[in-house]
């Protein structure tokens, strides 16, 4: 009987410790907690009552042509990512990444505005916000409107038309707080793929959800347990991001919460990065597969769906 019942106190203890260290690997290897007033996006109003900051064009080619965004620094997410398979889509190193935002005449102190194509778009200006991020230049945002909005914002300031000193600025504050780092690596989705602990979105379109592969992939298909989220479903008809609300109900109805970390992919970490941005302003915890399709389907051990 004293055998049998140390044997059962042990086998507790061990259920006990396996327990423990399911939970404590049952997210991304290196989460962070969501900082409280994390933005990502500023509206029109917001911009207007802004302090100094510089604006960062990461428009297409033929966009900038037809107008202009005048005292902007052209920047494309190509810029600042890794071209070589299996790393394409993946941000350069740090230190190389830091050394060529600085040759632009940008320092992490500074307030940054990034203007993208919108609904026309493939989501670069979060990219670039998010690639910012990820190397401390933690007071980045992207603007939600279009180059005319944003020239009608800077003429506004020009003539004095808004006070900038009386405005509640506690999302800026949130950003000085701390670094949040939301790059997620492959093995950190292999290591955890059985275990269900998170949350995963394929922001792509239904068709390379579905095994479709017009933009490079090597292989079709989603990663296992992956819900289709494409990523234009958060703009509403007007081309702007749709309310907190809104995005609330579309997760719910694939059965997306805010109950367990998320990751975002899709083809190499562009349109996936736009929507990080969105669901961590909206309150998600939220980390984009920066080497997303590219890498994932250039190795023929990892799983893919149809």
């Amino acid at each position: 009987m004293k055998i049998q019942k140390t044997y059962g106190v042990y086998l507790f203890a061990i259920s006990l410790f396996w327990a423990l260290w399911l939970q404590l690997t049952a997210g991304p290897s290196k989460p962070h907690p969501k900082t409280k007033g994390e933005t990502w996006f500023l509206t029109t109003k917001e911009t207007l009552a802004l302090p100094e900051f510089k604006t960062i064009d990461t428009r297409s080619f033929p966009s900038r042509v037809k107008e202009k965004m005048p005292n902007s620094i052209v920047l494309s997410w190509e810029d600042l990512s890794q071209k070589e398979t299996p790393n394409r889509g993946k941000l350069l190193e740090t230190k190389i990444l830091q050394k060529k935002i600085s040759s632009l005449g940008i320092e992490t102190s500074d307030l940054i505005i990034v203007l993208g194509d919108g609904k026309n778009g493939w989501g670069e200006e979060g990219r670039i916000v998010w690639s910012l991020r990820e190397v401390g230049y933690t007071k980045s945002f992207w603007f939600d409107g279009d180059v005319s909005s944003l020239k009608e914002v800077v003429n506004q300031r020009k003539n004095k038309m808004v006070s900038q000193g009386e405005t509640n600025q506690s999302f800026l504050l949130a950003e000085k707080e701390s670094q949040i780092h939301t790059d997620i690596t492959k093995d950190d989705i292999t290591k955890q793929l059985n275990i269900g602990s998170y949350q995963i979105l394929d922001t792509r379109e239904p068709r390379e959800f579905s095994g479709s592969t017009p933009y490079g992939e090597f292989r079709g298909g989603h990663i296992p347990g992956a819900k289709s989220f494409f990523y234009q479903n958060l703009f509403d008809d007007h081309g702007k991001i749709k309310t907190k609300e809104e995005v609330e109900n579309s997760l719910t109805q694939i059965g997306i919460t805010k109950s367990k970390p998320i990751i975002a992919y899709c083809t190499g970490g562009v349109r996936s990065a736009f929507v990080v941005g969105i669901l961590r302003s909206y309150g998600y915890n939220a980390y984009n597969y920066s080497g997303s399709m590219w890498e994932w389907s250039s190795y023929k051990d990892l799983p893919l769906e149809k």
